[in-house]
């Protein structure tokens, strides 16, 4: 009976990530005070678990970071960002076909809601391969 509960389980997991998420994606990330060059790449494993990686310019100076702790549901990805400045929650919802993604990063140091799309500093993308 463990074995069948377990397998289920896997299997549910497994599900609730979606492939199509996966490629890099071109689009805009506010940093210093501007909108401001951006690419995102996300990673879709074979166990379901979503990751990814960043890079956008501070300034003149390209700055690289990560995505983990990422959860999928109802065309909202939600992650935790990480890099050389700090780290926060990163929330976008995707369109239907997963081509793009709109959305907010926000700075844990920063009170109120980390939970939405709207309302943090801009990051968007379009799906370039």
């Amino acid at each position: 009976m463990r074995l069948a509960f377990t397998f289920i389980f896997l299997s549910a997991s497994a599900a609730l990530a979606d492939p199509q998420l996966a490629g890099r994606y071109k689009g805009i990330i506010w940093s210093s005070g501007s909108d401001g060059p951006g690419f995102t790449t996300l990673t879709v494993a074979a166990d379901g678990s979503i990751s990814g990686t960043y890079r956008y310019m501070d300034g003149w100076t390209p700055a690289d970071g990560t995505l983990d702790d990422c959860r999928f549901a109802a065309l909202i990805l939600t992650c935790e960002w990480t890099d050389a400045y700090g780290s926060g929650a990163w929330v976008v919802r995707f369109n239907a076909d997963r081509s793009a993604f709109e959305g907010s990063w926000y700075d844990w140091s920063i009170e109120g809601r980390h939970d939405r799309p709207e309302g943090g500093f801009k990051w968007t993308g379009d799906k370039t391969g």
